[in-house]
């Protein structure tokens, strides 16, 4: 068993390593996934060492023992949250939106005046729902970073128009730098343009359910439209999102409502 342990590690250790060495992408959720796949190499090179160590640590009495504990629980504690909000992530998916609602399509990273890959990605997801729901509008929404060479609304508009979506069926807020902020300033385009209150968020599935309670926790109803992500970086930004979520609901690094 210690032997297939090691072997998942190393397998683990190239997922995370590959959105790295790939995009340069270096985030919380591949350091998390590192630090996992090295502590299970670990344990398949040690398995004895390890346990004997442990049994004698719970044996001892005073801060050995304690100390002991509360990593034990640790470990515990989260891989139960992983599990409950992995399958909090999948309930988000499964949600199917009603027909012709307003589209928010959720920006991601553009690289100069190129969409990077989840970007494509939900467009690509919009694309479809719009095709399918000729009456239905669109919001393109994220603004300009400071290593972008123009918006994420921009670059979505115009990959929507090359792919037959009429200009007249885009609407654009370019000035957004979060997902709460996504949603606020998109708000205020529906308004003022009688849009269809009814709204469905284009997003990547792991990025879906955190969208929807930020949603939520802002007064808004809306739906879910998942974008597919792609294998090699699924592992990575689903780490990731693991925390963002469980951020979001002790609302430590939440940002405040203007």
């Amino acid at each position: 068993m210690h032997v297939l342990l090691f072997f998942i590690g190393i397998l683990f250790c190239i997922w995370f390593l590959m959105p790295f060495f790939t995009k340069r992408i270096l985030n919380p959720g591949n350091v998390t996934g590192l630090i996992f796949s090295v502590l299970l190499m670990i344990y398949g090179i040690f398995p004895r060492q390890i346990r004997q160590g442990m049994t004698a640590a719970l044996a001892q009495p005073g801060f050995s023992r304690l100390l002991c504990a509360l990593f034990l629980a640790l470990l515990a504690l989260t891989c139960l949250l992983f599990l409950i909000n992995a399958c909090r992530i999948l309930s988000a998916i499964k949600a199917h939106p009603r027909q012709s609602c307003t589209l928010i399509v959720l920006g991601c990273k553009v690289y100069g005046t190129k969409a990077s890959l989840m970007l494509e990605e939900r467009m690509d997801a919009a694309i479809a729902y719009l095709r399918a729901n000729p009456d239905s509008k669109c919001i393109v929404s994220g603004g300009k970073g400071e290593d972008e060479g123009i918006s994420e609304a921009a670059c979505m508009q115009q990959y929507l128009i090359c792919h037959g979506i009429p200009k007249s069926r885009i609407f654009m807020e370019d000035r957004s730098r979060t997902t709460q902020e996504n949603l606020l300033f998109s708000s205020a385009i529906i308004k003022k343009q009688g849009l269809d209150p009814h709204l469905a968020l284009v997003s990547n599935e792991f990025h879906l359910y955190r969208s929807l309670c930020i949603a939520k926790r802002l007064g808004f109803s809306a739906y879910g439209i998942p974008a597919k992500t792609a294998w090699w970086l699924f592992p990575t930004y689903f780490t990731r999102e693991i925390l963002a979520i469980v951020n979001e609901d002790l609302g430590l690094l939440r940002p405040k409502s203007p």
